[in-house]
């Protein structure tokens, strides 16, 4: 049994990690904006009503992220795997119509939010075993594979991430703490649209696969949910 950490567990990739988690017996924290209007998950709960806690968790707001911690604190002392997975996509801009609100949420979101989370829940982890967080980023944030233009908010967020990723698994604060980020593949979800070729479920298998079999050495990487290395 792990204890598991999942953001935006309402939907698409975080309700099936919460699914799957539940499925092989782990105990899980599922956060998400607003725990009233989660009807998915909280009907999930119900078969799973001793392993799943559902929590409110909004990502740009820190006294939230705070109280989160808190609550989990104050049914564990230990958390084994935080999994980022809250994010959000504005849609592609052109530049004439990219906005500064825009770009700052979407970076709020995807980047700085799992940063925070990170920071307040590392103690939690530092008692874990094995413990891993895992960013769920996209190969939308690879800068090497930028070689036409696909839009703005989204990919520069999912770059920086990637850079916190990397500064999260060096940093000596985050010792004896496997971090990666992941790209969890083009995946049918409102977020993914109508034309992908994977369904949440081949996702979030991949994605546990890959977690399950990283190791400290894999500590500072990305990947893909295939368990290939991706280009930064």
């Amino acid at each position: 049994m792990k204890k598991v950490l999942i953001t935006g567990a309402n939907r698409g990739i975080g309700l099936e990690l919460v699914r799957q988690c539940a499925k092989r017996g782990d105990q899980i924290f599922a956060g998400c904006r607003v725990p009233e209007n989660a009807a998915d998950l909280k009907k999930l709960a119900t078969h799973f009503p001793t392993q799943i806690t559902i929590l409110p968790l909004e990502m740009t707001t820190e006294t939230s992220i705070t109280e989160c911690a808190i609550q989990v604190e104050a049914k564990t002392n230990s958390l084994d795997i935080i999994f980022n997975n809250a994010a959000i996509n504005l849609g592609d801009e052109s530049l004439s119509a990219v906005s500064a609100a825009g770009l700052l949420q979407t970076i709020h979101v995807n980047a700085v939010g799992p940063m925070i989370v990170a920071q307040k829940f590392v103690h939690l982890l530092k008692n874990g075993t094995n413990p891993k967080i895992v960013n769920i980023s996209s190969e939308s944030g690879s800068i090497s594979n930028m070689t036409r233009f696909r839009g703005y908010a989204y990919y520069g967020s999912k770059a920086a991430e990637n850079m916190y990723t990397r500064a999260l698994a060096w940093n000596p604060e985050t010792e004896g703490i496997t971090v990666i980020a992941l790209h969890p593949g083009w995946v049918h979800t409102d977020m993914g649209g109508s034309e992908a070729h994977l369904s949440t479920q081949q996702s979030v298998a991949g994605i546990l696969k890959v977690t399950t079999g990283i190791t400290p050495a894999d500590n500072g990487k990305f990947f893909t949910w295939e368990g290939n290395e991706h280009p930064w």
